[in-house]
């Protein structure tokens, strides 16, 4: 019953970048295919990333959420066969690969469109499909530096922190994927056309820093290195408290300002020229760090925590996985949800990001390894019987 119910996906892909995104649209409601290759290994899918459940990487159960799977070598005349009659029928062919390889698999855009005109085709790429980098390999940690990603991260005067987040750049490129097919299927019902589309983590790490590229354009220099701080806005950073434990603070306006120093019992702050406006407070912030660092570490986190959210001030602590997972918020919303599968027992995954109230989203078990092949391919068969003949590939 979700909102792309009745949309069939050809998914193609491999790793996280290209899984990410069917996860999303087979958790809007859309029937993801996912090809595998026949008799493939189980410890080698999703890059064999640790730790494994019953032999199975996590990051292959995480990645390929509600999908179903099809046992397709795609190198095979056959099989290929196959492949194109799903097509006939798909209104989504996602990959993520070399730019080239595609082609070489039989499946390029020119062959898929000519198979189904009305094919949303995208393509998933490392740094883009022209260029001197473009047959070159992509993985997220070299996606995040070349996208001066690691250089504006770290400690001030300290070295590039490598991954901010692990899969930060795969993630993105998913989510600009999948709402880029999400925009071809609303022009394809006003138009009537497919389309192709193609995402390269380059591109989609260069619009995620569009604010730090901003600054460096507006400034000609490369933005400092604040370690937890914020380059915008001050106080915006860690503080140490009492008790040892972190307090993460954000004042990101007057009113805020005004509250928070109220609650450290400096109210003189507030109107003190080196800190009464945002501005003052950033090109003054080592000052002020002077200043608040001995005051937070008056009192323990939980202290400021309570007074802090009394007055409006937005703040949080950095949680470890298991106090997020048993969190009251977390759990009342649904953020993390518990999925049933066969193969890997019962699993915890984050929830869908959206809450849809007509079209629910969902999310269920990934496929075992070409679980649902023998169920597509009769569903093949009758369709082949009720037409005069199976699609075959043509150049548009």
């Amino acid at each position: 019953n979700g909102p792309l119910a009745g949309v069939r996906v050809f998914d193609l892909t491999m790793w996280m970048v290209g899984p990410w995104c069917s996860v999303q649209l087979g958790a809007l409601g859309a029937e993801v295919v996912h090809i595998e290759q026949p008799d493939v290994d189980w410890s080698t899918l999703g890059a064999g990333v640790p730790p494994l459940i019953n032999g199975t990487s996590v990051g292959y159960i995480a990645w390929n959420m509600n999908k179903r799977g099809l046992s397709l070598g795609m190198k095979s005349p056959e099989d290929r066969t196959v492949a194109y009659e799903l097509l006939n029928t798909s209104d989504v062919f996602l990959i993520n690969m070399t730019p080239g390889v595609a082609d070489r698999l039989g499946v390029g855009y020119d062959i898929v469109s000519g198979i189904n005109p009305q094919i949303v085709y995208c393509a998933i790429t490392g740094w883009g499909e022209s260029g001197p980098m473009a047959l070159l390999p992509g993985a997220d940690t070299p996606a995040q530096y070349v996208t001066g990603f690691a250089t504006g991260t770290g400690v001030p005067d300290g070295d590039d922190e490598i991954n901010r987040h692990f899969t930060q750049m795969d993630a993105t490129s998913g989510n600009y994927a999948a709402q880029a097919i999400l925009m071809g299927l609303l022009a394809r019902k006003r138009t009537g056309k497919g389309q192709r589309i193609h995402v390269s983590m380059l591109r989609a790490g260069s619009a995620l820093q569009s604010v730090r590229i901003g600054e460096y354009l507006a400034s000609g220099h490369q933005p400092q290195r604040l370690g937890s701080g914020s380059q915008n806005t001050a106080p915006d950073r860690a503080y140490e408290c009492a008790d040892g434990e972190l307090l993460g603070l954000s004042v990101t306006s007057e009113d805020e300002w005004r509250g928070f120093c109220e609650v450290i019992g400096q109210p003189e702050l507030a109107s003190d020229p080196r800190f009464a406006v945002n501005a003052d407070r950033v090109d003054n912030r080592e000052e002020l760090d002077r200043l608040l660092e001995p005051i937070l570490e008056g009192m323990v986190r939980d202290y400021w925590l309570m007074h802090l959210n009394r007055a409006g001030v937005p703040v949080g602590y950095p949680m470890t996985w298991a106090e997020l997972r048993h969190h009251a918020q977390v759990l009342e919303n649904d953020y993390i949800v518990p999925v049933e599968t066969a193969a890997w027992g019962q699993v915890w995954t984050g929830g869908p990001p959206w809450q849809l109230s007509e079209t629910p989203a969902r999310m269920f078990s990934p496929p075992m390894p070409g679980e649902h092949s023998q169920q597509i391919l009769a569903d093949l068969q009758q369709q082949r019987a009720a037409s005069e003949q199976p699609a075959v590939a043509r150049e548009s």
